[in-house]
């Protein structure tokens, strides 16, 4: 059993990623589609979230290193196949408890578990170098949208942490990107890194570029704030 402080933890993350899964804009005109990065690759988190989720919608599952964690991902966010829909190539593990759930209207939306595999975005993500040479294997997966590339944690597996600048982080992160981009199978999404704009990556091949997370954009609104506050006085 976890201590306290661990689930405790755990239960204020339950209460974010529900939030998120639930939510949809701040004005109908303009609704948000979430996108929830899972903590790791349990089935029984991910259909926690999923059962939240007002679709469309996704999921972004880390460390994704071979094409048997993408079948695992994949499988966790669909239902088993059924024999009315041929349609369907992926035969999934999540539990059909859908018509009591929040995220089908607890039943009220009678196409749901088709929207599901319509309308739910699945990215697994690809941090390391071994995950780099798995690319061709993990992007061919049925059911993998995207593959997301994390480009520091990239860097950070040959042991050179944050260093766009290098030569060898730059071209396994061009190799990365080159892998998915020749599968043909799916999209390329990612973090920006190294200087690279938006548009940039948009004319290299993404799909969806990442600007920030949350934690580094209230650090940053913090720190222009106390500069504006001090204006010039020494702290």
């Amino acid at each position: 059993t976890a201590p306290p402080t661990a689930r405790a933890a755990r239960a204020l993350a339950r209460e974010a990623v529900d939030a998120a899964a639930r939510s949809r804009g701040p004005s109908g005109d303009h609704p948000t589609e979430p996108i929830v990065r899972v903590p790791d690759h349990d089935a029984a988190y991910m259909k926690k979230v999923l059962d939240s989720m007002r679709l469309p919608g996704g999921v972004l599952v880390p460390m994704v290193e071979d094409a048997a964690a993408a079948e695992r991902a994949v499988a966790a966010t669909r239902y088993p196949r059924q024999v009315d829909d041929p349609a369907d190539s992926v035969d999934g593990v999540r539990g059909c408890a859908f018509p009591f759930v929040r995220a089908s209207g607890y039943g009220t939306d009678p196409d749901y578990m088709a929207r599901c595999r319509e309308e739910l975005l699945v990215m697994v993500q690809v941090e390391s170098a071994r995950g780099v040479e798995s690319i061709p294997e993990i992007a061919s997966v049925p059911g993998v949208d995207a593959v997301f590339l994390g480009p520091f944690d990239l860097s950070c597996s040959i042991g050179k942490a944050g260093r766009f600048d290098d030569r060898e982080v730059r071209d396994l992160i061009s190799a990365a990107e080159r892998a998915v981009l020749e599968s043909g199978e799916c999209m390329l999404a990612g973090f920006r890194s190294g200087g690279r704009g938006a548009r940039e990556m948009f004319d290299d091949g993404y799909s969806l570029v990442c600007g920030s997370v949350d934690l580094g954009l209230l650090r940053d609104a913090a720190r222009r704030d106390l500069e504006e506050a001090l204006g010039g006085v020494d702290p």
